[in-house]
């Protein structure tokens, strides 16, 4: 892989670490899957901003947009839902560790769904990163206690985002990557209001500045930003792959 690749996917991590301590700073002023959606709406609009400044139209054929349907519900809806959901039951910290486990379940899904074949060395990674994660998660959880809950809410995410992150890999590469992920955004942020609408959560958001520097790093870097970058990544590389660094190659 190249070293540009190598970057790109080191600030996608960077950008995915952001978010869990800016969910907490904005969760005690709007509910949580309320503020779910508003991250997804306004970074959705931002790429439709741009796909239109950029000349852009949209031409998706019912089976595509079926796809990108799939990928709001899965990638959006139940990657963001399980983050916001989760993040107010654990600290930031945990919750970071814990969303990371979604490479096993992508690794697992590709196998099976896009045939990219999985080395015994990766899964070996891998699952020795899924057991650290149950290592951590492992103290003081009981069934009943909210500290349970928020890892079934992280963990119910990092599936979501697995299933978004093969359906993407499927797409990557073949449209406009503005309009994709803008669309599929904004399809994500419904399915999320239509949660919170279920939920009966209310509408009640208290536009604070903490809330609303939360809501903006969110929005643009943290989603709209990472989105763009991991879906043009995913165009050039495998959806799971073993990275070796140049510098730590054997001479």
């Amino acid at each position: 892989m190249s070293i540009r690749s190598i970057v790109g996917m080191l600030l996608v991590t960077v950008l995915w670490a952001i978010c869990f301590p800016f969910i907490v700073v904005g969760l005690p002023d709007a509910p949580p899957l309320l503020f779910a959606a508003l991250r997804a709406l306004l970074a959705g609009i931002c790429l439709v901003l741009i796909a239109l400044a950029r000349g852009g139209r949209v031409r998706y054929s019912p089976r595509r947009f079926f796809l990108l349907t799939a990928i709001g519900f899965s990638y959006t809806g139940m990657g963001l839902g399980g983050m916001f959901l989760g993040a107010g039951e654990l600290g930031p910290g945990l919750a970071t560790v814990l969303a990371n486990a979604q490479p096993l379940f992508a690794a697992v899904l590709s196998y099976f769904f896009i045939r990219e074949v999985v080395s015994g060395r990766l899964f070996a990674g891998l699952l020795i990163g899924f057991i650290g994660v149950v290592v951590l998660a492992a103290p003081d959880m009981e069934v009943s206690n909210s500290r349970f809950t928020g890892s079934v809410y992280i963990l119910g995410g990092a599936v979501g985002t697995a299933i978004g992150n093969v359906l993407l890999k499927y797409q990557a590469g073949s449209d406009d990557i503005y309009w994709s992920m803008g669309i599929q955004l904004v399809i994500g942020s419904v399915f999320l209001g239509f949660a919170s609408v279920i939920l009966g959560e209310g509408m009640d958001i208290n536009w604070t500045w903490s809330f609303a520097t939360a809501a903006l790093m969110l929005s643009i870097p943290a989603t709209a930003l990472m989105v763009v970058l991991w879906y043009a990544l995913l165009a050039s590389a495998p959806l799971t792959v073993s990275i070796r660094l140049p510098f730590l190659r054997r001479p």
